[in-house]
């Protein structure tokens, strides 16, 4: 979802353009993000070059309602017991583990087989697929 934000050219670009700018800069909404997340989110600038760089890093300094948290032994623990059950990749596994173990109220991703793993893990975690978000036409 911070990739479409920031490449601007994906399908859901808009939506998260929408949810960045109109509810998290605002300060409407609270967010936060894995330093997973981050590490995530850096791997194509640092491939593209400087510009590209301060560009995603600008993005993570310039939303101070966002927060970074960072991956705790709870965490890493929660981690690898829903990898275990569902099988999903580390990364993902501590996504949705910083989600649990810091009580939001709301995922939000581009990742259509999240509300399924979600669902395995008879865990109360809506997921907001942005993909499936209806848009006006």
């Amino acid at each position: 979802m911070v990739l479409a934000y920031l490449g601007g050219t994906e399908i859901t670009s808009d939506l998260a353009e929408q949810l960045f700018d109109a509810f998290i800069a605002t300060g409407r909404n609270r967010a936060s993000l894995s330093t997973v997340t981050v590490q995530e989110i850096l791997v194509r600038p640092f491939r593209s070059g400087p510009s590209a760089v301060a560009t995603a890093e600008g993005f993570l300094r310039h939303f101070a309602d966002i927060e970074i948290v960072d991956v705790s032994y709870d965490i890493g623990r929660d981690a690898a017991r829903i990898r275990a059950r569902t099988g999903i990749r580390t990364p993902d596994a501590m996504i949705l583990a910083t989600a649990f173990v810091t009580g939001v109220d709301m995922l939000v991703t581009n990742d259509r087989a999240w509300p399924k793993h979600v669902a395995a893990l008879d865990r109360a975690l809506r997921i907001c697929v942005l993909g499936d978000v209806p848009r006006k036409r």
